[in-house]
């Protein structure tokens, strides 16, 4: 593939990945973070080896042992659940996991953004 094939593939997998929750990024420069991140996309998110869901289990996993960002895991939350990569009651059984195995210091704002995100989508009042 030629470097422009890879970064087209690269916005074509962001798009799946985020699916219109994160807009794709356009005009890229050559060398640019944002070009970088669409190879990414299309090396890692691409790479069929493990499912979106799984990708996606372990990027949430990640974001709360590293206590990152709330806005980051809920993007990703969002994205599973409109992807329908997870529901909302495997969303909700992550939470104790990562409570106990990333501590509560870490995971609790991870927690309260996947309660605050349900409670905003029809997805958390079916569940």
């Amino acid at each position: 593939m030629t470097e422009e094939e890879i970064v087209a593939h690269g916005k074509e997998v962001f798009e799946k990945c985020y699916s219109g929750i994160v807009p794709v990024p356009q005009n890229l420069p050559p060398g640019s973070f944002g070009e970088l991140n669409m190879k990414m996309f299309h090396e890692i998110w691409g790479d069929e080896t493990l499912s979106f869901r799984d990708k996606r289990l372990l990027v949430i996993g990640i974001l709360a042992g590293r206590g990152a960002d709330p806005s980051l895991f809920t993007i990703h939350a969002r994205s599973a659940l409109r992807n329908r990569e997870l529901s909302a009651a495997e969303l909700r059984a992550i939470m104790p996991v990562a409570l106990y195995y990333a501590g509560a210091p870490n995971a609790s704002p991870i927690f309260l953004a996947a309660e605050k995100l349900l409670a905003e989508t029809q997805e958390g009042k079916d569940a």
